[in-house]
């Protein structure tokens, strides 16, 4: 019995040591035990259970009622409820997560877990269970669900600011885009009113608002720019944070505004770029007096920096097409065509055409066409079949476009195409995916180059058709010097030989007449000698000049002519020059033995003569050109019909343009002759033009001879003319440079001297001045015997001091007359120039 009872009592200590080391162990993982009688509403702890609920710990049962009481109100009552529930539920297991709260009322929670034992009755009597602190693990689930809720907002607000950048994207001013930043900040603030500003003169001035529309912008923007955080902002160029505007003094000036709208906090952010330039402030006002969070100044932020970008890109965009306006301006005020080509591809992606994007104006003035008829066009279509007949064009535009290169080539519009004819060199460069196309239209140029090239072969004929003439010309002449120095020669030959030579030389002059002429006309310095003429008169001068050559070729000449005399105001030494020159023409291009008309009428006030003929005729595509300067009818070659400079019928179209007049030449094609028909204005009263100084009228020969200085450069024609008036009787002498002459004079003063102007070391204006200005001796008679004829020299040569000025080659006999006329004058009078 001893034994069993010692063994019982081994046991007891075992399974108390046991319970004890298992509760050591409950208490070190942090539990804390508690067990609980509800009948006797008495509760025994661990000390750590004590501890959970922040109570002293002392062994043994305590009474329930005693023990809450101790505990704080809050956290008794929520335990009281607890076991109240268990003494008369059903339940026998329970899991419970008691929220409790400290000395200091911050909460803080317990997970109660137990097993409930019933008697008989089922009546609750005990509660066993332990008790872990698990506030570590609610704050944890506390700031989950909170980080959780933050995210959220922060999803919602990437949300609103995803579709603020859509929206952004869309078209509209800058005030309508402003305003939907500022509503979406409003969104992430749960505000109602905000303001959006820019700086306007140092003031900000109000492009977007919500919730002051009744108010107006200019007392709104008083106020905000006086005490405002608007101004603020602006000002100090930082974010301004308020927490109530109703007692910062800062605020002052809008506080009665923001009272009436139940608004106390505000938020503003100045909007920088970077590059340091203020755009402008947005504002947003909140009804509780509270700072914006983190998530709320960070949504801000990005609020801002959308408004930064839309406001720079709106700029920039507006700067573009400003940019854009003034290219296309300055393209479309160009005058070289311009345009673009963008390419189109076939369904294999190859190019096989462009399609014209855009033309300025000159392109479709040369294009002949309006620009929206021609802009959307494929190149195919405006020019057709263009890339078949220039597949280079279609490569050099590909090879651009592909290796980034600029090319050149010229076009030629082809026929059944828009601007066809036209001819334009093109300069393509890369622009993008398109092509850039100048294309200067180089037609009249290439018309011109062809002109050129035209006038520049007329030229050379002419040159070769001059050197033939005057070789025709000094052939007979150098033919008949020969004849005259032959000692066989009759005096017969001699004189026939003199004569050839005069008509020669005549010729010659007449010749150079006419090139003068020409480069008078040319240069507006021929003038007529308007004076009351008789047609009649006209035609027989025209027709005597003529007369050896129609006889010559055995052509009949039909005048018809009006019966009465018909006078009339014009220059009629020029129109004998006209006449001649037609009838002339028709002579040599007519076979001999033809016929040639000469028709004459007056009526509507003007003068009609036709000149025809039935000899070679013209081809119709030369009707043109027959009165431009070297252009011949006929050929040039020796033996056959035709001939001439080339400057008969150019002389002939000046000399009536100066009367007022026409020309024009028609032939019904080669070999059916041609006519030519003037038209002159009749002017019966009419103010003569200038006149040339006339010719000194013959006088008597003097029975004295002269004594004559000759200077010119040009040995043999001085020593020619010495020979001619030596043979008169005069004394000659003579000299080969200006410097020559003036000392030769000053040696033995002269009755008459007869100068060259172009002389070396002086001129020969030059010595006149000199010979004039020579002290004491009478005044010599000055005549200028010179090549240069035209009217501007000499006027210069009386100028100098000439008394005459004579154009080689001289008629001896005129030259003999002045010299019997001259009467050396006393150095204080000098015979009057003409």
């Amino acid at each position: 019995m001893a034994r069993r009872l010692r063994r019982l009592q081994q046991s007891a200590l075992k399974a108390e040591h046991a319970e004890q080391q298992q509760r050591q162990i409950v208490e070190k993982a942090g539990l804390g035990l508690f067990e609980l009688d509800l009948q006797h509403r008495s509760l025994q702890t661990s000390p750590r259970f004590a501890e959970m609920l922040q109570l002293p710990w002392t062994p043994g049962s305590h009474a329930l009622d005693a023990w809450l009481a101790r505990m704080p109100q809050a956290s008794a009552g929520r335990l009281r409820a607890l076991l109240d529930g268990l003494a008369v539920g059903p339940r026998r297991l329970f899991l419970h997560e008691l929220e409790l709260s400290d000395a200091d009322g911050l909460p803080y929670w317990v997970l109660l877990c137990g097993q409930v034992s019933l008697d008989a009755e089922t009546r609750h009597t005990r509660v066993q269970g332990a008790g872990i602190d698990i506030s570590a693990r609610k704050r944890a689930e506390v700031d989950l669900q909170s980080a959780k809720a933050a995210l959220g907002e922060q999803l919602e607000d990437l949300r609103r600011l995803h579709e603020l950048s859509s929206r952004l994207l869309a078209p509209g001013t800058v005030e309508e885009q402003l305003q939907q930043v500022l509503a979406t900040a409003m969104e992430i603030h749960r505000s109602r009113c905000g303001l959006f500003c820019v700086p306007h003169e140092g003031r900000p001035r109000v492009t977007a608002q919500v919730g002051f529309d009744d108010i107006s912008a200019a007392e709104l923007e008083r106020l905000i720019a006086n005490g405002g955080i608007c101004g603020m902002a602006m000002r100090e160029r930082a974010r301004v944070l308020v927490q109530d505007m109703q007692a910062d003094p800062r605020c002052q000036p809008i506080r009665a505004l923001m009272a009436s709208r139940q608004l106390h906090a505000a938020h503003a952010l100045p909007l920088i770029s970077d590059q340091g330039e203020l755009m402008g402030v947005m504002s947003i006002f909140l009804r509780d007096a509270r700072l914006p969070n983190a998530r709320e100044r960070t949504a801000m932020d990005m609020c801002a920096n959308k408004a930064v970008l839309f406001i720079e890109r709106a700029r920039t965009r507006a700067a573009l097409q400003a940019s854009e306006l003034r290219f296309e301006a300055v393209l479309d005020a160009s005058a070289v065509p311009f345009g673009v080509l963008s390419p189109v591809r076939d369904a294999s992606g190859q190019l096989e055409d462009f399609r014209l994007d855009y033309l300025n104006t000159a392109a479709t003035r040369a294009l002949k066409g309006r620009r929206e008829q021609l802009t959307g066009r494929p190149v195919q279509d405006i020019f057709v079949d263009v890339w078949q007949r220039r597949a280079d064009l279609l490569a050099q535009c590909q090879r651009a476009l592909l290796r980034n290169e600029t090319c050149e080539f010229e076009f030629c519009a082809p026929e059944g195409s828009r601007g066809r004819g036209q001819s334009f060199h093109c300069i393509v460069s890369p622009m993008g995916n398109s092509l850039a196309v100048w294309a200067a239209n180089v037609s009249d140029r290439r018309r011109h180059e062809q002109q050129l090239r035209d006038a520049d072969r007329r030229k050379d004929e002419f040159i070769a058709t001059l050197a033939h003439e005057l070789r025709n010309l000094l052939a007979p002449i150098r033919q008949a010097a020969h004849l005259a120095s032959a000692s066989s020669a009759t005096e017969e030959q001699k004189r026939w030989g003199n004569e050839l030579i005069d008509r020669q030389v005549r010729h010659m002059a007449l010749l150079l007449d006419d090139l003068l002429d020409i480069s008078r006309i040319a240069r507006g310095a021929l003038l007529l000698r308007l004076d009351r003429v008789e047609l009649g008169s006209i035609i027989d001068n025209a027709v005597e000049a003529v007369r050896p050559l129609i006889d010559a070729k055995q052509h009949r000449l039909l005048l018809d002519l009006p019966r009465r005399p018909l006078g009339f105001d014009a220059d009629g030494l020029r129109l004998s020059q006209v006449i001649a020159n037609l009838l002339g023409n028709a002579a040599k291009y007519t076979e001999p033995g033809g016929e040639i008309r000469l028709r004459a009428r007056a009526g509507k006030g003007e003068l009609c003569i036709e000149v025809s003929d039935n000899g070679i005729g013209m081809p119709p595509e030369s009707l043109g050109d027959v009165f431009h300067m070297y252009t011949r009818l006929g050929s040039s070659d020796e033996g056959k019909p035709g001939g001439g400079l080339g400057i008969g019928l150019a002389l002939a179209r000046g000399l009536v343009g100066l009367h007022g007049g026409s020309i024009t030449a028609t032939s019904e094609g080669p070999g059916r002759g041609s006519c030519f028909t003037v038209r002159i204005p009749l002017l019966h009263v009419s103010q003569p033009g200038p006149r040339e100084p006339a010719p000194a009228m013959p006088r008597p020969l003097p029975t004295r001879p002269m004594h004559v200085l000759i200077a010119d450069d040009n040995e043999e024609a001085a020593q020619s003319l010495s020979a001619l008036l030596q043979m008169h009787g005069h004394r000659v002498s003579c000299a080969y440079d200006g410097a020559q002459a003036v000392a030769a004079f000053s040696a033995d003063p002269a009755d008459v001297c007869l100068l060259d102007i172009g002389m070396p070391l002086q001129d020969g204006k030059e010595v006149a001045r000199a010979i004039r200005e020579l002290p004491g001796g009478e005044q010599p008679l000055l005549i200028a015997i010179t090549g240069w004829g035209q009217e501007a020299d000499r006027r210069e040569a009386i100028a100098a001091g000439f008394d005459h000025h004579l154009t080689k080659p001289v008629d001896p006999e005129h030259v003999l007359r002045l010299i019997s006329c001259a009467t050396p004058q006393p150095r204080s009078a000098q015979a009057p120039a003409s």
